[in-house]
């Protein structure tokens, strides 16, 4: 069976993860765009998560616009 979603951005990338751990669902097209969009923001969240423990230490806004 196929079944086609359509998802808000703000929910997609949780959504998608849910459904690639459950056994017998495979996700075959994201569209590209939509796919890089995805993967930056769940890199950003994971970046956040390790920052609110201390894991790790973000960037200050002058200095990602001084890489500008």
């Amino acid at each position: 069976m196929q079944v086609t979603l359509e998802i808000k951005d703000d929910n997609a990338f949780s959504i998608l993860e849910t459904l690639k751990s459950i056994k017998g669902i495979k996700i075959k097209h994201i569209e590209q765009s939509n796919e890089k969009y995805l993967n930056d923001l769940a890199n950003a969240y994971k970046e956040t998560e390790l920052a609110e423990k201390g894991k790790i230490k973000l960037k200050k806004f002058e200095d990602l616009i001084n890489e500008i």
